[in-house]
Parts: C-alpha cells; sequence; structure tokens
C-alpha cells in the first residue's frame, strides 16, 4: 500500500470511529486494527499522534460535507430549495450507514478541554460551513444571507446531534417537513 493510500485509510478509519464512538471512545489500536495498517503507520503520518489524526480525519470528513453543500446549493434557484436539498442528502448518507454516525465536528468536540487545537479545528470547520452556505444565499438572492446560513447551520446541526442521539433518520426527516412548508 503506498503512503498516501496508507494515510487516506487511516483518516477514513478514525473518521467513521470517532463518528461512532467519539474521541474518547476510540484508542489509536482500535484505529489502526479497522485500518489494517501497523502501528508505525500511524506515527509516519501523523507524528501528533491521535489528535494530529483526529484533526485530519475532521476536516477530510469536513470537506466531503462542504462538496455536498456545494452540490445541493449548485442545483437550487432559491436558498429554500438548496436547504431542503441538504438535509435531504445528509439525510440519505447518514440513513446508508448501519449505525447513524455523529457530525464529524461533534465527535471532536468533547476532547476540546484536553485537546484545545481540536476546539480550533471545530471553530474553523463550523466556520467555513457557515460561510459556504452564506455564499450561496448570496448567490441566490436572500435578503439576509448570513444569518438565514447560521440558522439554517443550527437546524442541521440539532437534526444531525438528535439523529445520532435517537439512532434514526427521524429527526431529519421532521426537518425536511419544516424546510418543505417554505420552498
Amino acid at each position: 500500500m503506498s503512503d498516501h493510500n496508507s494515510r487516506e485509510t487511516l483518516v477514513r478509519a478514525a473518521s467513521r470511529l470517532f463518528r461512532q464512538k467519539g474521541y474518547s471512545g476510540v484508542g489509536l489500536t482500535e484505529i489502526l486494527k479497522e485500518a489494517g495498517l501497523p502501528k508505525g503507520s500511524l506515527y509516519y503520518h501523523f507524528p501528533g499522534g491521535k489528535a494530529e489524526l483526529a484533526d485530519a480525519a475532521t476536516r477530510w470528513a469536513a470537506a466531503w460535507l462542504e462538496g455536498l453543500l456545494n452540490r445541493t446549493f449548485g442545483a437550487a434557484t432559491r436558498f429554500e430549495g438548496g436547504a431542503l436539498a441538504t438535509c435531504e442528502a445528509i439525510a440519505t448518507a447518514v440513513a446508508s450507514e448501519s449505525h447513524v454516525p455523529a457530525c464529524p465536528v461533534l465527535s471532536i468536540l468533547q476532547a476540546a478541554p484536553v485537546e484545545p487545537a481540536l476546539q480550533a479545528t471545530a471553530q474553523e470547520v463550523y466556520g467555513r460551513w457557515t460561510d459556504c452556505l452564506e455564499a450561496h444565499a448570496v448567490r441566490l438572492g436572500h435578503p439576509d444571507p448570513r444569518a438565514a446560513a447560521f440558522v439554517l447551520h443550527i437546524k442541521l446541526q440539532g437534526a444531525w446531534v438528535i439523529a445520532f442521539a435517537q439512532q434514526s433518520n427521524a429527526p431529519f426527516a421532521a426537518l425536511a417537513e419544516d424546510l418543505r412548508r417554505s420552498v
């Protein structure tokens, strides 16, 4: 396996496990077992250990979600339609997994008191998502793009937290129904 593939395998395995069990609920041995890689691979790619790997895993999953935002809003003609399409796309993505995963950022936030760099990563990623939504709101002519972006981000995040807690897609369905009324 190439160095790039080993790194990518570690990042994906860590993201999946952190989103299932949280940062503190996953050890390096479990990540390595899930990735099928030796311990040396971890420290070769992530000399900063678990926190550095968590940062990379969060950023990888965050980029996936930002791509999803751009795809769903890219096809929209109104902000409300993009919001609904985004909610439905996230619901479909999390429903395709056997276990509803936590939001990629939520999975590292619990570690913030002992890993301040992860707090900074969370703030950066959340900011990028809101900025992405705001850019689409501006493009689609929303009268208050920043507020619309921030409120949608709050709604999506709330639905995701409750979906994770309930292990159910029902919160996304309820949010989609609410968004559908505004389309």
